[in-house]
């Protein structure tokens, strides 16, 4: 089946595989769970293990669209700290895509190892922690950046609030997040049948905090960031540019003070 799929994707039928297969995707998360599900603790050594057989280095269309929108912010010769920068694909796409000079931090050993081993300025540190000490311990000489790239990390923090408060003096041009967007048609169906947003791959416990559209809108606010830029990179074609609170599976937000 595997071998099938790659023929797919490397064939003239690419598009019309990957529409189909999405969609598919997309109606069974309305009724199932993950296969890869299990309740408890998440083993991130083993999630990097089976990383790496294949897929690390390596962006999916959700990873690739979301990394072409960081692209569309940052400039060339732009400094941009990565924070839970994983296998370090996104920081090297955009110094190859933009020509910055990039910078990463994780807390799992076995992705810095993997960064580190791409060429990248990437090192291990709990985003959870004081950042500035960790910049200062890492990077000598560096005290601010133009850009933080937060992508997909503050749903799965405890105490974004604290974080993005931290980052404010070290980010120069502002902060990018991304965030999956729990008002999205398809969690308000889920919700609908009986069953909270799927938004995880492993367990429930990979998400602590939700937003939908309107709810990052007033988060932000109280915050006291403005939004510089709202880009709704997925979901239903068309639609989400129209109506992006529904239609958009997830956004990008250029964020400023």
């Amino acid at each position: 089946m595997r071998t099938l799929k790659d023929a797919l994707l490397r064939s003239p039928l690419r598009l019309i595989y990957v529409w189909f297969a999405n969609r598919y995707r997309e109606i069974r998360r309305l009724f199932l769970y993950p296969d890869t599900a299990h309740v408890g603790m998440t083993d991130y050594d083993a999630y990097w293990d089976s990383k790496f057989e294949d897929k690390a280095g390596h962006m999916g269309v959700w990873r690739l669209k979301r990394a072409q929108v960081f692209a569309q912010i940052v400039t060339k010769g732009d400094s941009v700290l990565d924070l839970g920068v994983g296998d370090g694909a996104l920081l090297k796409y955009l110094i190859d895509e933009r020509g910055i000079d990039g910078y990463g931090l994780d807390v799992a050993p076995k992705a810095v190892e993997f960064c580190q081993s791409q060429g990248l300025k990437v090192e291990l540190a709990d985003v959870n922690r004081p950042i500035g000490d960790a910049v200062a311990a890492y990077f000598p000489g560096v005290t601010q950046f133009d850009y933080i790239i937060l992508s997909e990390i503050i749903e799965h923090l405890p105490d974004p609030e604290s974080l993005l408060n931290a980052l404010r003096p070290v980010a120069r041009k502002g902060i990018i997040v991304s965030i999956p967007n729990t008002g999205y048609v398809y969690h308000r169906l889920r919700l609908l049948l009986g069953r909270f947003p799927l938004q995880w791959i492993v367990t429930p416990g990979e998400h602590l905090r939700f937003w939908t559209r309107t709810d990052f809108h007033w988060w932000a606010r109280q915050m006291k960031f403005r939004i510089a830029r709202e880009f709704p990179y997925v979901g239903a074609p068309g639609l989400k540019e129209v109506w992006p609170s529904l239609f958009a599976a997830a956004f990008v937000y250029w964020l400023v003070e």
